[in-house]
């Protein structure tokens, strides 16, 4: 394994006018060049296309307030990308998720952002095919955090529209790792793809989302890092959204250590790749988008410790794509 990341800086002015944010689409051991990670990467550049028209009028499906303000820009640019992304089978959160080993998909999501500080989210839903927005409706409950059964019962509640979130091409993925299990061939790996934003607006706001729809083929209820701080945190300074290896990624307690570091002054460059150098050491498949403010400045960074990273985003007039920094 090995770690490529890469990082930028824009003056925070930079969000006036156009949404700064990054997105990212999972990421995995398979060449970079492959034909699916190409498709995945085109994906990923019309959702940056998309959130740039749309971020200006886009309204949340669920209204929260801050201080009794509505939904700040980088938390609207953060949904809107996470929706976009969910709607796309190219990925593995919402339509197209993967399943677990009862052949039913179960999707999770958690939204945090620089306000409020407050962590929210939703485990193994069902039939919701926008996980992301459920997580920031519970950023007005008492109980910010739901697993199948609250998650269930706050989607009736509000009377989300249930949605087949299965789709062909992942039922087959799923029979054949059901058969290679049942007769004693190696299990695949099905859920690549897991989903996330962060984002900043003009005043420093930062917000961070990811949603998943899990590995595929798991225990039934299985719970990975998505809709936990140690793949989705937000502070004052930072916004984190993390994909990979969950079980991996909970153990280094990723996305919130990542943020202690910056806290405690380190550059978002150095902390990153300290806390991928350690990921590294420990032979862990992970990768992390993420954008920090300081002094009038916003930084960005991408990086991993896989062979490929599906990630975009858009800082100012800048488009990235990490097809763009491929040898």
């Amino acid at each position: 394994m090995s770690i490529a990341l890469l990082d930028g800086e824009a003056p925070l002015s930079t969000a006036q006018h156009l949404p700064c944010f990054l997105i990212h689409g999972g990421c995995g051991p398979e060449d970079p060049k492959a034909e699916g990670v190409a498709e995945a990467s085109a994906a990923l550049a019309e959702v940056v296309s998309q959130v740039r028209r749309a971020a200006p009028t886009f309204t949340p499906q669920f209204q929260v307030s801050y201080r009794n303000t509505p939904p700040h820009d980088a938390a609207r640019v953060t949904l809107l990308a996470s929706r976009l992304l969910e709607d796309d089978p190219n990925f593995n959160a919402g339509y197209g998720a993967a399943l677990q080993s009862d052949g039913v998909a179960r999707v999770s999501a958690s939204f945090m952002e620089s306000v409020e500080e407050k962590f929210s989210g939703v485990m193994n839903v069902t039939k919701v095919a926008h996980p992301s927005e459920l997580a920031f409706h519970l950023q007005q409950h008492r109980f910010p955090v739901l697993d199948t059964v609250g998650a269930t019962n706050l989607a009736r509640e509000l009377l989300v529209e249930p949605a087949e979130l299965t789709i062909p091409r992942r039922f087959e993925k799923w029979v054949k790792s059901r058969r290679e299990s049942l007769f004693g061939g190696a299990e695949a790996q099905l859920g690549t793809g897991t989903i996330g934003c962060v984002a900043i607006d003009a005043a420093a706001r930062l917000a961070a989302c990811t949603s998943t729809g899990g590995v595929g083929n798991e225990t039934v209820g299985r719970v990975g890092d998505s809709p936990t701080v140690a793949g989705n945190y937000c502070s004052r300074l930072l916004a984190v959204s993390c994909t990979g290896y969950g079980e991996q990624i909970l153990n280094q307690a990723f996305a919130a250590r990542l943020s202690v570091r910056v806290q405690d002054g380190m550059s978002l460059k150095d902390a990153l790749h300290r806390s991928l150098q350690e990921a590294d050491a420990k032979e862990y498949g992970l990768a992390a988008i993420c954008i920090a403010v300081r002094d009038e400045t916003l930084y960005w960074a991408a990086g991993t410790t896989e062979g490929y990273f599906v990630w975009a985003g858009l800082i100012g007039d800048r488009v990235l794509n990490f097809k763009d920094y491929i040898g």
